[in-house]
């Protein structure tokens, strides 16, 4: 059986282009291939255009000959510096105009991202691209070293270094946003959860009530309307006469017994996730400020260098560069100014956070200067210790389940076993026996 994807290459998982064949297996191993037949795709078309490789019109090239030449090629640059451009340009396994292909088009299916960087990263400096110009145009007779041939032709390219500094900038963007959204996004719905979980809610009054109970209900240490957050990692210390279970043992307890069935699956935790806490605790809101007044000078860097790439194309090499640059500049702004105001937004929430629990900052410290790691500090232990016992609990109550079930149905098994005996050749002896006596 075999596949046909129309009008394009479907490359391979790992992102080459074609299937490599496999290796000769020793006479009578058997294996999986022997038998396994392909199977039938129904969604082809929908497979063919989610994987297939995109097909780009590229740019004319000029194709360079490598001309026989017994004239010893030029060596400009230093011998390590030459050794490092020549292990890179062979590395690629590429022929030259498919780099030109991924500079021009932004086509990374041959040459990927990382190999763009390392070209960036070798390209010739201003005095190297003098000295090999200077040679190439009064020595045109005698070749250029490998090295140098690459470096010469990279630049070549009407500005390659703006074009792939353009392009790297794009997956650094999307990756430092992408960050920031989701620190600032998980912090926003942990403080949500916080303030308006029935659940939580729940918890703490349980907690409030056997702390209340516990200082013996007088007026000078009892009948608390609440408690200070740092409470909450030493229930955990406090155990019971024989030692066997800890307060907050009994605490899930008796939130548990609140449940209608504990043991539902898919029940959430009554409190808030401990690795929330954790990633909300490594929020720092003028670091998270800072990464984006970064990324914003970055983006306006960017933006000019896609302004001088633009100025300086032709008509033949400035597309596909403009319109996905003008592109991805427009979303990119959008994004920026979106978690800017995210942040302020996680500022107002936090604040109200710790108005809800009338947490006081150590130290006289300003609410608006307060970092989130020393609020969620005091969650984090509770969580955690929190969680573990819950599961503990639940596979108590699973156990006990199970040992009372197996209870009643020996108990089943008795009667029925009682029943049957009842019936039986020695039971009607000594019914027998039991009658005569009585005569």
């Amino acid at each position: 059986m075999s596949i046909t994807i129309p009008h394009a290459t479907c490359r391979r998982m790992d992102g080459k282009q074609s299937y490599s064949t496999p290796s000769v297996p020793a006479a009578g191993t058997e294996l999986l291939w022997h038998k396994l037949e392909e199977a039938e795709i129904e969604d082809i078309k929908e497979f063919s255009d989610l994987f297939s490789r995109q097909v780009v019109e590229r740019k004319p090239t000029k194709k360079k000959e490598d001309k026989p030449s017994k004239v010893q090629a030029m060596k400009i640059l230093d011998s390590k510096r030459s050794q490092n451009v020549g292990i890179l340009a062979s590395s690629l396994h590429v022929d030259f105009s498919e780099i030109e292909n991924a500079i021009y088009n932004f086509d990374t299916s041959v040459v990927n991202l990382e190999a763009l960087q390392q070209i960036y990263e070798v390209r010739a400096t201003e005095e190297e691209l003098a000295l090999i110009r200077e040679h190439v145009s009064t020595k045109p007779e005698v070749p250029l070293d490998k090295p140098e041939q690459f470096l010469h032709e990279l630049a070549e390219i009407p500005n390659f270094a703006d074009r792939i500094s353009c392009f790297m900038f794009q997956s650094e963007f999307d990756d430092g946003i992408s960050s920031i959204e989701s620190k600032l996004n998980n912090l926003k719905s942990t403080c949500q959860f916080l303030t308006t979980s029935e659940s939580l809610k729940t918890v703490l009054a349980i907690i409030l009530a056997l702390g209340n109970y516990m200082n013996g209900g007088n007026r000078t240490r009892g009948q608390a309307d609440g408690f200070g957050l740092e409470i909450l990692a030493k229930l955990r210390d406090v155990k019971s006469k024989d030692s066997s279970v800890t307060l907050l043992h009994f605490i899930v307890r008796a939130y548990m017994k609140k449940c209608e069935d504990p043991l539902r699956p898919g029940l959430a935790l009554p409190i808030p996730e401990p690795g929330d806490i954790d990633r909300a605790m490594t929020v720092h809101f003028d670091d998270v400020n800072a990464d984006l007044q970064k990324l914003q000078r970055e983006l306006f860097v960017c933006e000019t260098k896609t302004e001088k790439v633009i100025a300086a194309s032709t008509e033949e090499n400035v597309q596909p560069f403009k319109d996905k640059m003008n592109k991805f500049l427009t979303s990119a702004k959008k994004q920026l100014t979106g978690e800017i105001e995210n942040l302020e937004e996680c500022k107002m929430k936090f604040k109200t956070t710790m108005q809800f629990y009338q947490y006081h900052p150590k130290g006289g410290v300003n609410e608006d200067e307060v970092d989130p790691k020393d609020f969620f500090a005091l969650w984090s232990p509770f969580c955690s210790d929190f969680k573990d016992i819950w599961k503990k609990e639940q596979q108590r109550l699973i156990k006990e389940k199970t040992q009372e079930a197996k209870r009643i149905q020996e108990k089943k098994l008795d009667i029925q076993k009682s029943k049957r005996e009842e019936g039986g050749l020695k039971s009607k002896v000594l019914r027998r026996s039991l009658m005569k006596e009585a005569q």
